[in-house]
């Protein structure tokens, strides 16, 4: 099959041309009216004061320049040496030259996008550490409230039980372990969207139930291609075959905030389930996609946990207070341990698709990258920009093979899965007929948008690749 081109911002009628004409104007004006709150609370500070100016005036000029579809310019030196610019971004520029905000490739825009704004902000040495969408961040994560406190509660009331699972023979662990990993899959691939349904009050009991079985059937009908079994077998096998050796499995990470704290769910869960022995987490370097997870976002996750100003679920005796407090504690008991990692790579915030993650190609860094995923016995890739990145973000008929879409990925030895709730124009795998049903369904309430339902988040994907030549 030939290799078909990549998503752009003037294909009429997609997700990308919406999102270059009217979505990327009204998050950089969001970028200049939180300066403007930020602003206010440091006119103490003149210099601080006289910066935010400057960078609201760079902030407003390149919103302009977005809305009137200038050419996309390359990184000056002074720039790419102040932000630590990534050469690629030029590289591309100077191969399409004539590219402008409204003719240019999608991915390669949008990633371009933040790395400007930083640039911004790194102009300005009051302002290099801040970053400007976590207002964003945390007011989404502090409306998540009730979310947060279900799940804290249910894993704390489930942590005695998956200890025990195993001291009774007469038990079935596996069938049981089976569920419930299941179970955090799925809450790590909604994220916000998570059904508490899934864990009912997190009993063992009566998550084997008929009525946990519906529940778990309702959910897993809008995944409309799910590997969850492949990757259970590989690390129920890794795990049967352990012998004292280590059990990694990678998260590359998507959303800060609710999301965020579902991925440290999932991965406490394969850690106490002894299905991994280390969790390595994967963030952004930059303040990037307006919620993607950067180092700093773990650090104040807990202590969001540990706030009740911020999470106020009453007195610090209460079960929902000493919920939040025990899941913040368990996750200083992972990372003391060392079995729970995060680190940050530059190469996760450039433009580059994932088929530049390959031993062969070490210009980008991401044969780095590669060589030490490849001691990993599952990688995750949550969330839809990294399922666009895997796929190039071209337009693959939605047919195509996930193999066939992932490229080198497909035998280069790293075994993945992608979470994806579905949020952009890109998608394969689907069988005969599914993208015209779901289309028509779409259609009915959104009308002369019905191929839009796989950019809705109403529909998901769960991807899985061995990474070997024979699939197997």
């Amino acid at each position: 099959m030939a290799i078909p081109e990549r998503f752009m911002t003037n294909d009429k009628g997609t997700f990308g041309e919406y999102t270059a004409s009217s979505r990327w104007p009204i998050i950089l004006q969001n970028a200049i009216d939180d300066l403007t709150t930020q602003q206010e609370l440091e006119k103490s500070n003149t210099t601080k004061f006289q910066q935010a100016e400057s960078i609201k005036t760079g902030l407003r000029q390149f919103r302009q320049d977005v809305i009137d579809r200038v050419r996309l310019r390359p990184f000056t030196e002074e720039e790419i040496k102040l932000a630590n610019v990534p050469l690629s971004f030029n590289e591309y520029l100077k191969e399409h030259s004539e590219a402008n905000w409204g003719d240019v490739e999608w991915l390669f825009s949008e990633v371009y996008l933040y790395r400007r704004v930083n640039v911004l902000f790194q102009r300005e040495s009051e302002w290099a550490e801040f970053d400007i969408f976590n207002r964003l961040k945390q007011s989404t994560f502090e409306s998540s409230f009730h979310g947060v406190v279900e799940l804290a509660l249910r894993y704390q009331n489930l942590l005695p039980q998956l200890k025990n699972i195993g001291q009774n023979s007469e038990d079935n662990d596996e069938d049981l372990l089976k569920v419930l990993f299941k179970e955090f899959i799925e809450i790590s691939l909604w994220g916000n969207a998570t059904d508490l349904s899934l864990l009912t009050n997190a009993t063992l009991e009566e998550i084997k139930s008929i009525q946990g079985a519906k529940a778990r059937a309702e959910s897993e009908s809008k995944i409309v291609v799910n590997d969850t079994d492949k990757a259970w077998g590989v690390l129920t096998n890794a795990k049967a075959n352990a012998n004292g050796k280590p059990i990694r499995v990678d998260f590359v990470l998507d959303n800060s905030g609710f999301e965020l704290y579902a991925d440290l769910m999932l991965a406490a869960f394969l850690l106490e389930s002894g299905l991994a022995t280390k969790c390595i987490f994967h963030a952004k370097d930059i303040p990037y996609m307006v919620s993607d997870v950067m180092l700093k976002d773990f650090d104040i996750l807990v202590q969001d946990l540990r706030d009740r100003e911020f999470f106020p679920s009453g007195q610090p005796s209460t079960k929902e207070s000493k919920a939040l407090d025990f899941f913040a504690k368990e996750m200083g008991k992972f990372i003391s341990s060392g079995e729970l990692e995060f680190r940050e790579d530059s190469f996760w915030t450039t433009e580059l698709d994932y088929w530049n993650l390959d031993t062969k190609e070490t210009k980008y860094h991401g044969s780095v990258l590669h060589k030490d995923l490849l001691n990993s016995n599952l990688v995750i890739f949550k969330g839809d920009l990294n399922y666009r990145k895997l796929t190039g973000d071209r337009k693959w008929p939605r047919t195509t093979k996930w193999e066939t879409a992932i490229g080198p990925l497909a035998t280069n030895g790293i075994t993945s899965l992608i979470l994806r709730t579905c949020k952009a124009d890109v998608q394969v795998g689907l069988p005969e007929g599914l993208d015209a049903k779901l289309s028509q369904e779409w259609e009915k309430e959104n009308p002369g948008r019905g191929s839009w339902w796989c950019c809705s988040g109403k529909w998901a994907v769960i991807c899985f690749c061995s990474g070997k030549s024979d699939g197997n």
